[in-house]
């Protein structure tokens, strides 16, 4: 693959947001250090309200963060809170827009509560009008698509936590040692001549991938979905062990093996049992789907070794965007349903 040809699709350079996620990483650090959050109450819950790329961080600091936090997390993607959310729940309102409509809506009903929500955004409605009524907020870098800035919305709501000694703030330096692991990475991942995303990419861009993870992997597996969906402009499917042995498994009755593949993604701490179970599924499911592929990273933590594993399949997005020879950025399809939903 040519630079030259990479830069005449990728008019916008996604190809520079998606290398600097380390940078993004880092930068987190500066951005919660300014921002002066303190903790005003001990909360009984926490609800995490975002849609698309401002979601996918809360459901990665709620899976890395499982066993270190005493209570309950939910990732809210709807227009209307749970009944259980009340003035002791932690609201944590993202956008990186500021101006998404469901995320909105769930913000004015932490208001009505006399809760006040936590935002995090870029700007727009959310930002000004927490600015005005002197909630917690914190500013995002503007400039880039609301999924690019992953980097941002999972590392701050991580050091927002614990910020708020919901965690202990030692766990902060996983962060760091993702920074720095996927700056190693990045040296590998943009060379366009030859690379492990370039190559997954060239066999998956003109077919359907099935991407298949664990409970502990499963942000990955929705964040490649979404990725391959928004960059590469195809759809894929993605689901987990071990629920899909008790029902998905019996689905490949008629597959078609020409334009279907398999994508395993685990992880070292995985249960033995799912790691056993992605073995034989894969043996079971070889005379259907001849392509299957399995990857996980290595890293110190599940933090560390997650963000590489989403870096990784960024990547794969990309380049399948250019083997299909679209502009990754652009997601006219979205602006458009969004204008008519405004009007």
């Amino acid at each position: 693959m040519n630079i030259k040809d990479i830069n005449k699709i990728d008019s916008d350079n996604m190809f520079d947001v998606i290398k600097n996620l380390y940078k993004h990483i880092e930068h987190s650090f500066e951005i919660i250090k300014n921002n002066n959050i303190t903790s005003e109450k001990k909360y009984k819950n926490i609800i995490i309200c975002g849609m698309g790329g401002s979601a996918i961080g809360g459901d990665f600091v709620r899976t890395v963060l499982l066993d270190k936090i005493s209570i309950p997390v939910l990732v809210n993607r709807n227009y209307l809170l749970p009944k259980w959310v009340d003035k002791d729940s932690l609201v944590v309102i993202c956008s990186y827009s500021g101006n998404t409509e469901e995320t909105i809506s769930c913000y004015k009903q932490a208001v009505k509560l006399k809760n006040k929500p936590i935002v995090i955004s870029s700007g727009g409605f959310l930002l000004n009008d927490a600015i005005k009524c002197s909630y917690q907020y914190i500013k995002l870098p503007g400039g880039i698509q609301p999924r690019a800035a992953f980097g941002y919305s999972a590392s701050l709501l991580y050091l927002l936590f614990c910020e708020l000694d919901l965690v202990e703030k030692k766990i902060a330096k996983d962060l760091r040692i993702a920074a720095q692991e996927i700056e190693k990475l990045s040296l590998d991942y943009s060379n366009v001549t030859s690379n492990d995303a370039l190559e997954l990419a060239s066999k998956i861009h003109n077919k359907f991938p099935l991407i298949y993870g664990t409970p502990l992997t499963d942000v990955a597996s929705l964040r490649f979905r979404c990725q391959l969906a928004e960059n590469s402009k195809i759809l894929s499917s993605h689901f987990q062990i071990p629920e899909l042995d008790h029902n998905e498994i019996e689905g490949f009755g008629k597959i078609n093996n020409d334009t279907n593949l398999i994508i395993w993604i685990k992880d070292f701490d995985d249960l033995s049992e799912n790691l056993e179970r992605i073995k034989i599924t894969r043996e079971l499911l070889h005379h259907k789907i001849k392509e299957q592929y399995t990857y996980e990273h290595k890293g110190s933590s599940l933090t560390v070794r997650l963000f590489k594993l989403i870096y990784f399949f960024d990547w794969v997005s990309f380049y399948g965007a250019i083997f299909n020879d679209v502009n990754p950025t652009p997601v006219n399809t979205i602006l458009k349903l969004k204008s008519i939903m405004s009007k």
